[in-house]
């Protein structure tokens, strides 16, 4: 079994004033990657664009894990399109690859 986090730790506010796209590469849909995006769908005051890629993007070096399947890809968009939508400021575009 996988260990979770029992605690959920906030960040100092920076805002990020001139980012206007923000991409989380290996979205697995877990409670750390929502809390990325919500920290910076507050933080990015001039975020036009936010995209989600669950695909893996990895160079040649690194292997893909074997446990990350279309099955779980698909996972993590369905959490991406239920949890994100709520959280995004007007104004800015969520794009789920």
């Amino acid at each position: 079994m996988g260990r979770r986090r029992k605690e959920t730790y906030s960040a100092a506010a920076h805002h990020h004033d001139h980012l206007k796209l923000f991409q989380i590469l290996g979205y697995y849909g877990g409670n750390g990657d929502l809390e990325l995006a919500a920290y910076m769908l507050q933080n990015a005051n001039a975020l036009e664009k936010i995209v989600i890629d669950p695909r893996a993007q990895l160079d040649k070096a690194i292997k893909a894990t074997k446990d990350f399947s279309e099955n779980n890809e698909e996972a993590a968009r369905s959490s991406a399109r239920l949890r994100l939508p709520p959280l995004l400021p007007q104004g800015v575009e969520l794009v789920i690859l």
